[in-house]
């Protein structure tokens, strides 16, 4: 591939439009400063190819443009080519891929372009790279190392380096050579073997031609006995199916009949239905003729209740010059019912509340009487711990002294045994312990003195181990009868604030009936007297009173204006009934035509159906017979 022309823009480093000329020189070095855009010419190259590069997606777009476009026109093996590749941003990209004719590839810089783009991308980046034999991994592996990656072909694994060798030196055209020929010698070999399998067959035949040729003349004899009873099966064939057709065109005539019947029967029952419903409109008919007087009354009276109902209306205009006087103390006092009413509501909704409360305060009062009696039972429990401590301290003091006691009686009696051991070992005169004479008489008296003392200090020692192992049981049995009482305070804490609580829930509630009792109850027993009694707004009463005597002045009466609106009103059915009576006198002779017509048809139909009943019995019965 020898590139002629790039055209870059908008693509990574160049956002203006580039062009690089690749015919005026024949080796190039590209160098500058990082950024400068070294590295994006030939990214460009590999994108406009392959759609490859070291950016993928939007990221090829430059910074300040809204698309991305890079030409390229490139000669191959004796073709011009031009594959143009535009992506915009947020959008999918295009590709096109163009040759010249070989006539105009050297005629101008810019030859008319035949175009070989597909339907799709893929397609068409796939043409390309059936054109090339080369695609992006083998280009990078080759012709173009990447920046980094110079060594990249000899990380391939083996199998990979192999078939990027084969691309770069066109073998694998030798491999598609390989796979024609191999598939051309299968397919003679097939021809072979068939020609094989014909040959086998024929030699086969040509064996046994004797023992065919005497069987041919068997069958030829069973042929012509066959034959001849074929003409008899033939001749009787032809009987059968002359009677069969005689037996089909008996059945069509049955089904004819029998559809023919059918359809008469279907006529039958919609002239009935018919009928029912022409009987059913002469008996309404008949029916509302007979409430003739009635309805005719009905209507005058309506005629006269609509002229009643015009002169009320004549007077009304008048009232109702003095009827808009009365909208003003009207107003007024429904204004005033309405706030009377609404203070009423809410002091009922307080009065309920309060109600409500009240019915809560003897639920309150028993919860009281409850807690009451559980603080009196915590109380006797504070008052059995308190007992139980003391005895435990006195326990505890009790179990002190005598551990601290019996280590000093114990060795006051080593002591006296020691004396008495000294004094029992000595006979002479001079007592061992203090040095003074001492007769045998003395001493004796003095160890049996020792030997008391000695037994009272080892009684109470004895006493005192009893005691301490008796303390340590009833120390041990106190504190876990104090263990119970563990949670005392917590409880009594928590009841005692429950109390305040239901104490001064009690007490609210009781504050809030007295001033119900003492404002709120007087006045919602104001309010309904004043709203029963119609007691409020008395000069707008006094203003109604005076317009009223006015009206009543004028004559007009609204009670007898509604009176007589709601007579018309209820009346106007009379109009519609009136004509549904003139409908029915003139439709009821044409009914009565009708109704004979129908009932004509209905006779000359059932005659009809019991001619055709006795054909259709004959006809099936010939046809059972028939088949």
């Amino acid at each position: 591939m020898i590139p002629i022309r790039l055209e870059i823009s908008g693509f990574l480093s160049y956002r203006e439009p580039v062009t690089i000329d690749f015919t005026s020189f024949e080796l190039a070095c590209i160098s500058g400063h990082n950024g400068a855009g070294k590295s994006s010419i030939l990214d460009a190259l590999t994108w406009v190819l392959f759609g490859e590069a070291r950016q993928r997606g939007d990221a090829v777009i430059n910074a300040q443009c809204d698309a991305a476009e890079v030409n390229l026109t490139f000669e191959y093996e004796g073709n011009r080519y031009h594959v143009q590749r535009r992506k915009a941003r947020e959008k999918t990209g295009q590709i096109e891929f163009h040759i010249a004719p070989p006539d105009s590839a050297q005629a101008s810089n810019t030859p008319p372009w035949r175009p070989l783009t597909e339907r799709t991308m893929r397609a068409t980046q796939q043409r390309i790279i059936e054109t090339l034999r080369l695609d992006y991994e083998t280009f990078v592996n080759a012709a173009f190392f990447l920046q980094g990656k110079a060594d990249q072909f000899t990380q391939q694994r083996p199998a990979e380096r192999k078939r990027i060798l084969s691309n770069i030196l066109g073998l694998e055209i030798w491999e598609t050579y390989r796979q024609r020929a191999a598939a051309k010698r299968r397919a003679v070999q097939e021809q072979i073997n068939a020609l094989d399998g014909h040959l086998t067959a024929i030699n086969e035949e040509l064996a046994e031609e004797q023992q065919r040729k005497k069987h041919l003349r068997q069958l030829e004899a069973a042929l012509k006995r066959i034959e001849e009873v074929r003409a008899l099966q033939e001749q009787a064939l032809e009987n059968i199916r002359l009677a069969a057709a005689r037996l089909e065109e008996q059945r069509q005539g049955v089904n004819a009949l029998t559809a023919r019947l059918d359809e008469n029967r279907r006529q039958l029952t919609e002239l009935q239905n018919t009928l029912n419903q022409r009987q059913k409109e002469r008996q309404n008919f008949t029916e509302l003729l007979a409430q003739a007087p009635a309805i005719q009354a009905s209507y005058q009276a309506w005629q006269d209740a609509r002229q009643e109902l015009a002169r009320w209306e004549e007077s009304a205009g008048r009232f109702r010059e003095f009827d808009q006087q009365r909208q003003g103390p009207l107003t007024t006092i429904e204004a005033e019912r309405a706030r009377l009413t609404q203070e009423m509501e809410t002091l009922l909704a307080q009065q309920a509340t309060l109600e409500e409360k009240q019915a809560e305060q003897e639920a309150l009062r028993q919860q009281v009487a409850t807690m009451e009696k559980e603080l009196a039972t915590l109380q006797d429990q504070v008052e059995a711990r308190r007992e139980l401590q003391e005895e435990l301290e006195v326990a505890r003091q009790r179990q002190a002294d005598a551990r601290a006691e019996n280590p000093r009686l114990k060795a006051q009696m080593d002591e006296l045994k020691n004396r008495i051991d000294r004094l029992s070992a000595v006979e002479g005169a001079a007592c061992p312990l203090c040095g003074q004479p001492l007769s045998a008489a003395e001493r004796q008296r003095l160890i049996a003195r020792l030997n008391a003392e000695g037994k009272e200090m080892g009684d109470r020692y004895r006493t005192n181990t009893q005691l301490l192992n008796d303390a340590e049981a009833r120390v041990k049995d106190l504190q876990a009868q104090l263990a119970t009482f563990a949670s005392l305070d917590d409880t009594l804490r928590q009841t005692m604030r429950a109390f305040d609580q239901v104490t001064a829930r009690i007490q609210q509630i009781e504050a809030e009936s007295a001033e119900w009792a003492q404002s709120a109850a007087p006045r919602l027993a104001e309010l309904q007297r004043a709203l029963a009694e119609e007691d409020f707004a008395a000069e707008a009463r006094a203003e109604l009173r005076q317009i009223d005597a006015q009206l009543k002045e004028l004559g007009y009466d609204a009670a007898a204006h509604d009176a007589v609106r709601q007579a018309e009103r209820s009346g106007r059915a009379a109009e519609e009934a009136l004509r549904e009576l003139e409908k029915a006198r003139a439709a009821i002779e044409p009914l009565d035509r009708e109704i004979a017509g129908l009932q004509k048809q209905i006779q000359s139909l059932e005659t009809a159906l019991e001619r055709q009943q006795k054909e259709y019995e004959q006809a099936q019965q010939a046809l059972a017979e028939a088949e």
